[in-house]
């Protein structure tokens, strides 16, 4: 399936969660903040889960029914008592990625639980007005929570799992040799958690004091910034992909308000198609569904005024605030050197490519199945390379032979050889010349390195080395 059709099942699951949850809304008397809910649900559900079955689903829904119980609660007490309900926000979403350090099942309730927190930073403030009093507003919520989860199920994208960043990254396993790098100290999981009660905590105490109207702008780009951050370089290229998205965005947002304000139907379907078009092309660029997600903020704020150029540079101004925060906790609160991410998702490609090799006479489904683990481990790196690759050409001046860009182009090479090895006359060869690039990423910028160490690029370029000259 393409990214325009995934696009359009998601914007298809978002339809029907809004679309039932309205009708439950309008049922109990209540305002719209639960349809929002839901929509914001579904469409974090769908890019986060994907699995059909009923056992795991019924699960999630009781797990997602006592989280929106807590976040509601929360979501008050943000409304009633600002300051200790930010607290409350800040330790609640920080533990949820700590979580993370309790294996698979601990990164899955985290990434669930972190669902019904963010929304609280764009759904409008206070509660659902609904007949009956708090218990049903609390209901209300619980219950767009519950169908946005049974409808993305439907739609088939539930899968109880970690979210895409900590999974990949945290949870990969180490490749050997790997292990005698790693810093003593706290966990990867703990050091993010860490950045992000950093970060949130400044986020909020900024927005409180200079951005008052607009404190949940700057708390969801500090959020954005640091959840799933590889590395210094990675956060600082996401705080750069939502500045220029916000900025798209409040361009197409100004336009609308001067050009023709929608209202009613032609709003819903303006939302609709921002959120389509924000869905297709955030995975060529995440600046793109920055720019979706600013327009449609923009008008669920359902005024003149927020749609004005005074609103926009406020927000525009509470969003960089927000960027600040979180590039400077994932710099300088227990910083992830995004070297050491990159060696570990390379060591983790060698270690799959290696298997490839040891096994290219095997049968084709378990040949394939070990090259499809060798491309998953390349796109993780992948996920890495833009940055690295800006940071190269920006200090091109001060040229790094062995600059980690280079390690992600050589290791993207070997990928067209995966498929070539059964009738390779050499393989123990090849096998010799990745054990030597693996130690040389194990020793890489270690105290106790050899002198004599090998560079990794010039390790990887062996590997190519030994594939052409021991080519059949």
């Amino acid at each position: 399936m393409n990214a325009a059709a995934r696009a359009g099942v998601t914007l298809a699951a978002v339809a029907v969660s809004c679309a039932a949850t309205a009708a439950l809304c309008r049922w109990a008397g209540a305002q719209s903040q639960p349809v929002i809910v839901a929509g914001v649900l579904a469409v974090a559900l769908a890019r986060r889960e994907r699995t059909g079955h009923i056992g795991n689903v019924a699960a999630g829904i009781l797990r997602l029914t006592a989280i929106a119980v807590v976040a509601s609660g929360v979501g008050f007490a943000m409304h009633a008592f600002p300051i200790p309900g930010a607290a409350a926000f800040v330790v609640l979403l920080s533990a949820t990625i700590w979580l993370r350090n309790f294996g698979a099942r601990g990164r899955a309730i985290g990434a669930l639980a972190t669902l019904p927190l963010v929304a609280l930073l764009v759904v409008p403030g206070g509660p659902a007005h609904a007949r009956g009093g708090p218990l049903v507003d609390l209901a209300l919520v619980v219950a767009a929570g519950c169908i946005a989860y049974v409808v993305v199920s439907a739609f088939g994208f539930v899968r109880l799992r970690a979210d895409d960043a900590d999974a990949s990254f945290a949870g990969a396993a180490a490749a050997p040799g790997l292990e005698r790098a790693r810093r003593p100290g706290p966990s990867v999981s703990t050091r993010m958690a860490l950045q992000m009660l950093v970060a949130l905590g400044t986020a909020f105490a900024i927005g409180f004091a200079v951005f008052p109207s607009h404190v949940g702008w700057t708390v969801l780009t500090a959020f954005i910034v640091c959840v799933g951050a590889r590395g210094r370089g990675d956060a600082l290229y996401r705080a750069i992909l939502r500045l220029a998205g916000a900025l798209g965005g409040t361009i197409v947002a100004v336009g609308l308000a001067h050009l023709w304000r929608p209202g009613g139907l032609a709003e819903v379907a303006v939302i609709f198609l921002a959120l389509f078009l924000g869905l297709w092309l955030r995975e060529r660029n995440y600046a793109y569904w920055a720019a979706a997600m600013t327009v449609i903020f923009a008008l669920l704020a359902g005024s003149g005024s927020a749609l004005g150029v005074d609103a926009f540079a406020e927000r525009l101004e509470a969003i960089l605030a927000g960027a600040v925060c979180g590039v400077a906790a994932a710099w300088f609160v227990t910083p992830i050197r995004t070297v050491d991410v990159i060696r570990r998702r390379l060591a983790d490609a060698l270690v799959a490519f290696d298997e490839v090799v040891a096994h290219a006479h095997l049968a084709d489904d378990d040949r394939a199945a070990r090259i499809a683990r060798f491309e998953h481990h390349l796109g993780e790196l992948d996920r890495l390379a833009v940055p690295v690759r800006w940071h190269r050409r920006a200090f091109a001046f001060r040229a790094q032979p062995d600059h980690p860009a280079k390690w992600i182009d050589l290791a993207n090479d070997l990928r067209p050889h995966a498929g070539m090895l059964a009738d390779h006359p050499n393989r123990a060869a090849i096998r010799r010349a990745v054990g030597i690039s693996r130690r040389a990423i194990a020793q890489h910028g270690g105290a106790d390195a050899p002198p004599e160490r090998v560079p990794i690029g010039d390790a990887l370029a062996a590997v190519h080395e030994t594939l052409r000259r021991e080519a059949p």
